[in-house]
């Protein structure tokens, strides 16, 4: 896995721009998130608010719009390179398709899901800090939880888009689909966030807690974590089925 993932991660040229692009919009988002706190500090002061504000506006179109939009901007590159170079073919002829390659871009995926995740918790937890908010370790441990369920999701979409860009060919076309689906999934989130729950691009911003801002029951959480995995085993099981059968 370790060889499969630097192979990826070599041939990924040029990849710290959108590792900075998103480190640009979670601050972007946090100042959100900041500007909406302060604009009602006495609203949230009567409620006893304080991170939670923060977190809920800078989550919001985070989660629900530009993390999903980055992770089809990713994956859509590192399967646009293959199809370009008609390396699908050559890999597939002796079976490193799915051996490799597949394995270590799902890998790099994850980990692009991992860093941005890991910004956007530092970013919230260090705009907090600077509006004075005292947080206790059962605060963070709460932020925490919710990155790394919001993570899971981001890990959803990926493994979705992947097979969107092994499927489809041309990489214009594999970014649209990827931002109708964003904007669908930011639509969902404001007109019905019930649905949140089980759109796959929605997920995100549920596993963030962006609008209840409270952490799902022992229920909520399981069906939370059993349908991300379903969707993560199916969207990979047929990805590996589609690098084997199809004809390039």
């Amino acid at each position: 896995m370790m060889t499969a993932l630097t192979i990826e991660r070599r041939k990924s040229k040029k990849a710290w721009i959108l590792l900075l692009v998103a480190v640009a919009l979670v601050g972007l988002n946090a100042a959100n998130g900041i500007n909406n706190y302060l604009s009602n500090v006495d609203t949230f002061a009567a409620q006893n608010v304080t991170w939670q504000a923060v977190w809920g506006q800078a989550a919001l179109l985070w989660g629900a719009l530009f993390f999903p939009f980055l992770i089809t901007m990713r994956a859509a590159s590192l399967t646009r390179m293959e199809h370009e170079q008609g390396n699908w073919r050559r890999m597939a002829s002796y079976g490193a398709a799915v051996s490799k390659t597949y394995r270590g871009k799902l890998g790099l995926m994850c980990g692009f899901v991992l860093f941005c995740e890991a910004v956007f918790l530092a970013v919230v937890l260090a705009s907090c800090l600077i509006l004075g908010f005292s947080l206790t370790p059962g605060d963070i441990g709460t932020m925490f939880g919710w990155t790394l369920l919001g993570a899971l999701g981001g890990v959803t979409i990926a493994a979705i888009q992947l097979l969107v860009g092994i499927i489809v060919r041309s990489f214009a076309s594999t970014i649209v689909i990827g931002l109708g689906a964003s904007i669908l999934s930011l639509a969902i989130t404001v007109v019905a966030p019930a649905l949140g729950a089980i759109y796959p691009y929605a997920l995100v911003v549920t596993g963030l807690q962006a609008r209840t801002l409270t952490s799902p029951n022992i229920v909520e959480l399981a069906m939370f974590l059993v349908w991300n995995a379903v969707l993560i085993f199916v969207a990979v099981i047929v990805g590996r089925l589609v690098l084997r059968k199809k004809e390039y």
